[in-house]
């Protein structure tokens, strides 16, 4: 019998810890799924420590892209006054088709801080080429791989070289997009900034960007800004497009795009189930189809949002669970568009199987069909914030502080936070204007905070989650 015994003990301690084994296993690969996304499973982060903060710094490097001669002496066609894009050049397609294609080189200027690197390319339009977030190591931008006239925009041909471009000053895609722009740098304690610049051939008009990082937020500050030094009043539009491609230069199926507002504008589209050009619609869902979910596309659909219900657009792709957000004060910026080309051929603007979806913003129109005019001597600008944020399954709300979804479980809530900054702060859990819970959190950037409540017996009503700062001041809600 003495022999007996610890054999029988050590057949139970192997049985149960099997046992624990295969329930942890099925607690860590379940997901939650709904009609629109899969969601990957709740892992409760207490909140890990807080990555060095580093001093924000600029380098310079060469990149080299492949490219058509899209500037060929023998493929360009001048135009002349009378000309909408005078004295823009328009193109042979068939002409640079011809051509063998070349690798070009290009200076990129990097700005980097402890959470995101930016490239910005100031010879190709001035365009901020990408933005890499550092806690994922994903590109957030898409990046073609070869330089490509398509034949889409005013001058009968655009490069969709990819990043984040300066409309100007027209709708679509602008004008100058494609040519090199001025740059200057600054690096101080605790910023790093760089200024795009360009006079614009059709207006007269300097039309710049300046981008800025700082050491403490995992946000870049936009800042466009037009001058009119000419002696007249000049018509434009200014927009923002940032060409989005957040799997690996592809654009995945379980994509969904935040647009928080209720009906939007559809500005074009080959799509017979929903309105044409100028018509409106329900969002996030018409007829059925949640389209807001970019595997309900069956065309391509560009659409604005004149009527945004928070300060915040984003696109989120949950097949890798990362997204990348863009907050403003909406009662400022009156602009917001998006698209997605769905059924159009990757070979209209690449060589390769390449996709993107683009987000757009501008802080002067609300659509492709106004413009305004700036007066001589005048100077307008905007500012908004660009950021990512992976982990969270999704955004509710989010502001230049934090993003956070929250989820009613019907027995509690589930929810997902994540900040633009270290955070030392506190979380609480309200019903009905009275609070449930309460613990203190500390959130970095780049780390998703995660964990769930559980209701009480006899608490009814929608669930309202807050975070305060160490002040107690109020840095993002939501009620659900």
């Amino acid at each position: 019998m003495r022999t007996r015994f610890p054999v029988f003990s050590l057949v139970l301690s192997t049985l149960l810890l099997l046992f624990v084994l295969g329930l942890l296993t099925q607690a860590t690969t379940a997901v939650t799924t709904t009609d629109q996304f899969t969601y990957l499973p709740l892992i409760q982060k207490p909140g890990a420590p807080p990555p060095p903060i580093l001093p924000p710094a600029i380098t310079t490097t060469t990149l080299t892209i492949s490219s058509y001669q899209y500037d060929h002496p023998d493929c360009i066609i001048p135009t002349q006054p009378g000309d909408f894009v005078y004295p823009y050049p328009r193109i042979n397609h068939d002409c640079v088709m011809q051509k063998p294609k070349i690798d070009r080189q290009f200076m990129a200027v990097i700005l980097q801080n402890s959470a995101i690197s930016l490239t910005v390319l100031p010879e190709l339009g001035g365009r901020l080429y990408q933005i890499e977030d550092k806690a994922t190591g994903r590109h957030l931008l898409y990046n073609n791989p070869v330089l490509k006239p398509t034949a889409w925009g005013w001058r009968g041909w655009w490069l969709a070289a990819g990043g984040i471009e300066w409309a100007f000053p027209t709708d679509e895609h602008g004008l100058n997009e494609y040519r090199p722009w001025q740059y200057a740098t600054q690096t101080l304690s605790n910023t790093a900034t760089i200024t795009v610049s360009d006079v614009e051939d059709k207006t007269g008009m300097e039309v710049g960007v300046t981008l800025s990082l700082d050491a403490d937020h995992a946000y870049v500050t936009i800042n466009p800004w037009v001058n009119n030094g000419t002696a007249v009043a000049q018509d434009y539009q200014f927009w923002l497009n940032g060409m989005i491609a957040l799997n690996d230069n592809h654009v995945s199926l379980n994509t969904e795009f935040l647009v928080p507002t209720d009906t939007v504008v559809i500005h074009s589209t080959n799509d017979s189930q929903i309105p044409g050009p100028h018509g409106e619609m329900d969002w996030p869902v018409y007829n059925g189809r949640t389209l807001s979910s970019y595997q309900n596309w069956t065309n391509y659909i560009g659409f604005f949002a004149p009527n945004l219900n928070d300060n915040f657009t984003g696109i989120y792709d949950h097949q890798v669970d990362q997204g990348i957000l863009r907050v403003m004060d909406r009662t400022v910026i009156p602009g917001h568009k998006f698209f997605g080309p769905a059924d159009l051929g990757s070979g209209l603007w690449t060589d390769d199987d390449s996709d993107y979806l683009e987000m757009w913003s501008s802080g002067v129109t609300p659509d492709f069909w106004t413009t305004v005019s700036l007066a001589a001597g005048e100077t307008i600008s905007w500012t908004e914030k660009w950021y990512p944020v992976n982990g969270l399954g999704g955004v509710d709300t989010a502001n230049e502080q934090a993003a956070l979804r929250l989820v009613d479980t019907g027995t509690g809530a589930e929810f997902w936070l994540m900040a633009t900054a270290v955070t030392p702060g506190t979380l609480s859990i309200w019903v009905n204007g009275s609070q449930q819970a309460e613990w203190p959190v500390s959130l970095s950037p780049g780390q998703p905070y995660s964990g769930n409540w559980t209701r009480p017996s006899g608490v009814n009503g929608p669930i309202t989650l807050q975070l305060a700062d160490s002040a107690g001041s109020i840095l993002i809600s939501w009620t659900e």
